[in-house]
């Protein structure tokens, strides 16, 4: 079948999913322009039609999009200003929930930020994708820094209990298996369960 040529139908999530399936699949090294075009039997022309950076300005739009798919809804629940547990077991779900949503993106969180944070060529562009998901992790911060000065959680060291909240639902994505004992949806309200579980105060 013949390729498409580079023109302005092709969707962008549509190019950006097939880039972290690729990336998923063979790295952002093993990964060419080429087999993701073919992912949307595109030519590479058109990717780089819309990406004139090429796999660069790829990744970090898929990272960004990780980000993405989350910091709304997130920011929905803050806006409602539920009391701290209420509020964490929420984006606790939510974050899970897109992981294992989009699993390609999830798992590019993970495995790709190193070679986003090696993308001299582009300083930029990986600095402004890092101030975001450093404010993302400053919305989970904030929350258990409030719980802690409620008395509703126990008091953590909270770089550190942010850290690992995070990193655990990023790799959600790593193990996660769609036709697996538990729906995505569990998992995320047991994640959350273990991690509220952990900051509960002895009464």
């Amino acid at each position: 079948m013949a390729r498409k040529p580079a023109d302005q139908t092709v969707q962008r999530d549509d190019i950006l999913l097939a880039a972290a399936a690729v990336f998923q699949e063979r790295g952002y090294q093993g990964a060419t322009m080429a087999d993701i075009a073919q992912r949307l039997n595109l030519t590479a022309g058109s990717l780089y039609h819309h990406f004139p950076a090429g796999k660069r300005d790829l990744l970090l739009a898929v990272l960004n999009m990780g980000l993405d798919i989350v910091l709304k809804q997130i920011d929905d629940v803050l806006a409602q200003k539920l009391p701290p547990a209420d509020t964490l077991r929420c984006m606790i779900e939510i974050h899970v929930n897109g992981v294992t949503s989009q699993q390609a993106i999830g798992a590019a969180m993970v495995f790709e930020i190193r070679t986003a944070l090696d993308l001299s060529e582009d300083v930029e562009g990986r600095d402004a994708f890092l101030r975001r998901r450093d404010e993302f992790e400053r919305r989970f911060r904030t929350v258990i820094e409030q719980g802690i000065a409620a008395g509703v959680f126990c008091p953590v060291d909270v770089g550190i209990f942010t850290k690992a909240l995070l990193g655990a639902n990023n790799w959600v994505s790593v193990w996660y298996r769609p036709d697996g004992r538990l729906s995505g949806q569990q998992i995320a309200s047991r994640m959350a369960d273990t991690f509220l579980a952990a900051l509960r105060c002895a009464t």
